[in-house]
Parts: C-alpha cells; sequence; structure tokens
C-alpha cells in the first residue's frame, strides 16, 4: 500500500519531531490536504514546532487552518490547567486520590508542552468509592450539571465508567472515572493495585497520584481500542497506516510511543503480567505491534511474542475491516455507506458503541480464562450462574436505557431543546 506524500509526511513529523536537525522534505506537497490531515490527527502543534525550527513557509490557506486548531488546543489548555490545579489543590485536602489521565498529564509530563494535545475534557480516575466526594469538589467550583442532554448519574454508576461535569459556558468539562471501559467486557482490571502501585507526584504543581509505567501503557491501550476497536483485527492489514490517518488516531498511537521513548527501564515482565490479569492481551499486543512497526517504538520481540492475539471470529473480522473501509471512504471523498455513517456516528450517542456489540455478546459467554479472572473458577456452575447475572444485567440495562431515556426526551422538550440522541456539544473552548 502506497502512502501519499502528505500521509508519508505526517508520519515523518510523528516520528521526527523531537529532532532538532529533522528538515523535511515539502516538495510536491499538497498543503491543504497535508493540513487537513494534521488537524484531523490533532497534529497542529506538533507540526508547528517543525515549521518554526526548520523555518518553514507554510501558504496562507493552509497556515489558516492549523492556526485554527493551535489557538482552540492553546485556549483549551489554558482553561483546564487553570480548572484541574483548583480542583487538585481543594480534593487534597478531602483525601481523594486522583490519576490524571491522558490529555493534560501527557502535555505536561511526556510532551513538556500544555498544548500538544489537551484533550477535549479533562479526565481523572480516582477511587470508586470517592466519586462523590471528587464531584463535590468540582460542584463547589462551580462546575456542574449544565448540559441537559447529559443522562441521570444513575445511569452512569450502573453502566458506564465516569460521571460528566462542565462549567456553565460548557467549555470546561470533567470526567470523573472509576473505570477504564465499560462494566460488560471481558476486562477484569484491578483499580485498587494501581492505586497501590501509584506514587505521589506533582502536576502543574498540584498534587496527584501517578501510574507506574506498567498502568500507563494498559491505561492508554485500552483507551485507545476503546475507539478503534477495530485494531486488534486488523493489526495485520497492509493499509492500516491509512486507516489510523482517516480515522484521525495518529497521535493516540504517539502517546503510548512517547512514553516508552521517555522510560527506557519499562517493567516489561509485569506489563505482561498485568495484561493477562486483566484480559488486555489482544488490546495491548495490537497496539504495542503497531507503535513498533510504524512509530519505531523500542519494544522488545520477546514482549511482543509474549502477547499474541487470539483468533478472531471471521464475522468480527469481516465487521472491523467493513468499518475501516467506512472511515477510509469518507477520507478519500469516496461514496459511503449510509447505515455504517449512521452506525459510526452513533458510537458518541451511546454507552455501549454499537461497533462494539459483537465483543459485548462474547460477555454472556466468555472463555473460561474471564471465568477463572473474575470468580476464580470456570466450570459449568460458574459458567451458568454467569449468563444468569450477564442476563439480568442486560435486562437492567435495557430498562435504565428506556427510562432514563425518556426521562431527558421529556425534560429537554420542557427546556424547547431538541431530544435527538446525536445533539452536538458546541463549547467556547
Amino acid at each position: 500500500m502506497q502512502l501519499t506524500p502528505e500521509e508519508k509526511l505526517a508520519y515523518e513529523f510523528a516520528n521526527h519531531w523531537r529532532d532538532e536537525n529533522y528538515r523535511p522534505n515539502l516538495n510536491n506537497i499538497d498543503w491543504l490536504r497535508f493540513a487537513n490531515i494534521l488537524t484531523h490527527n490533532r497534529m497542529a502543534v506538533l507540526a508547528t514546532q517543525i515549521f518554526e525550527r526548520a523555518n518553514i513557509t507554510v501558504p496562507e490557506n493552509a497556515q489558516k487552518i492549523i492556526d485554527e486548531q493551535v489557538e482552540k488546543y492553546q485556549r483549551a489548555a489554558s482553561k483546564f490547567n487553570e480548572s484541574l490545579v483548583s480542583y487538585l489543590q481543594s480534593s487534597e485536602s478531602r483525601g481523594i486520590k486522583n490519576i490524571v489521565l491522558k490529555g493534560l498529564w501527557l502535555c505536561e509530563k511526556i510532551y513538556n508542552h500544555p498544548a500538544m494535545r489537551p484533550g477535549g475534557d479533562i479526565d481523572i480516575v480516582v477511587p470508586h468509592d470517592q466519586v462523590d466526594a471528587s464531584m463535590a469538589v468540582l460542584k463547589e467550583q462551580g462546575i456542574g450539571e449544565y448540559w441537559p442532554n447529559l443522562l441521570k448519574d444513575e445511569y452512569f454508576t450502573r453502566h458506564h465508567l465516569h460521571q460528566q461535569r462542565s462549567s456553565p459556558d460548557l467549555s470546561v468539562w470533567f470526567e470523573i472515572h472509576w473505570a477504564f471501559d465499560h462494566p460488560y467486557t471481558l476486562l477484569t482490571v484491578d483499580y485498587e493495585s494501581i492505586f497501590n502501585r501509584a506514587t505521589s507526584e506533582q502536576l502543574l504543581d498540584a498534587p496527584i497520584q501517578e501510574m507506574a509505567i506498567p498502568d500507563l501503557l494498559l491505561s492508554l491501550a485500552i483507551h485507545l481500542v476503546k475507539h478503534a476497536v477495530y485494531l486488534p483485527s486488523l493489526v495485520d492489514r497492509d493499509d492500516l497506516q491509512r486507516i489510523i490517518l482517516a480515522d484521525g488516531m495518529l497521535m493516540y498511537y504517539l502517546d503510548v510511543t512517547e512514553v516508552i521513548k521517555k522510560n527506557k527501564d519499562v517493567d516489561w515482565e509485569l506489563t505482561i503480567q498485568l495484561a493477562r490479569d486483566w484480559g488486555a492481551v489482544d488490546i495491548l499486543s495490537s497496539v504495542l505491534q503497531t507503535c513498533k512497526k510504524h512509530f519505531g517504538a523500542s519494544i522488545p520481540d520477546e514482549v511482543i511474542s509474549a502477547l499474541p492475539i487470539s483468533t478472531i471470529w471471521a464475522v468480527t473480522k469481516k465487521l472491523m475491516a467493513r468499518a475501516a473501509e467506512q472511515e477510509l471512504a469518507t477520507y478519500e471523498n469516496r461514496p459511503a455507506s449510509r447505515f455504517w455513517q449512521l452506525l459510526l456516528a452513533s458510537n458518541g450517542a451511546f454507552i455501549l458503541r454499537p461497533i462494539r456489540l459483537l465483543e459485548t455478546a462474547s460477555y454472556f459467554f466468555p472463555p473460561a480464562d474471564f471465568l477463572q479472572r473474575k470468580y476464580g473458577q470456570s466450570n459449568i456452575v460458574c459458567r451458568v450462574g454467569h449468563l444468569i447475572i450477564a442476563l439480568r444485567e442486560t435486562l437492567r440495562f435495557g430498562w435504565d436505557t428506556i427510562y432514563f431515556g425518556m426521562e431527558r426526551y421529556f425534560r429537554l422538550k420542557r427546556l424547547g431543546k431538541s431530544a435527538s440522541l446525536f445533539n452536538k456539544l458546541d463549547t467556547n473552548l
């Protein structure tokens, strides 16, 4: 599969952005195409550093596209940093253990640039029994339930992985996590042990708990594959690099690569063991393979060998390939399926993303490994018991979806607002 010059350059930028001597070859570059690839993949700030260092003049129309994202990220970083510091300082006196995930932590600790990739919200994971205390701190800061489209907290508590709160103008969002993924998966993450391995550190001169590197790598991989659900099925595809660009995911892989580059003494033995204990072998292996092959991450071959991806169902492979084709069609301005467009667009509207339903189906009839990890046994009694639990959870999930969905519908109608599941969130970042 031949990448276009613009696509090749995007990967060059990702792989060489720290190199002071890197000077890109810009011959025959379609600048508008390149600017759109960069911004679609959250690379505007990274690219701007290269342009400035190499004294490159970008055509005005492309520069405008890049500048808009840079300015947006700078505004977000400024607002987010101020709000995060205030929250962390207030929550310390309550004894709340805060682990800051992804965006702001990566900006400060890995990229050393506050606006490199601040994300769309502030993600924090706390022990499950401290979620209410965390939400109370946010409420005191004026961060609350200001977006009327949200379902009630009870729904998220029972079926999701975080609660959401925002500033009145919706420009600052917090997500208070107690998990990395929804409960209907084959993951068995030991969150208590994550906090036990965490160390007390500072972020923006405010106190945090910092995950051990194995936990960090797994959390990043789980989050990545939660969005790029097709990856374990398509990791060997010749056009994976283009799929990554089409899906706007390049910076997610760069996050993992940069963490590995900055921490040359990764405890790979513990990382492998945690992947097995958490049921995240396929997830971690597919991410590490991609980072090693396409981003030059220094990952020992024996680590990849120790994390073999399990056999993927043929129907799963076919559907994941179809999902990737939809992303490619949109990216390449080719006719796309309206059905698949709706299916993928609905990922942002539902807790259980429709494209993940096959994965969720395996929760009802899980492999023995999952039962052993979750219950300590995998006999027929355990299998039947888990099936009963899964069915009961599904009935509760279905009822709650109807109940809280109707509550949301009538609430929005009373406010004179659209009750569509696909309402877009407009912010003032």
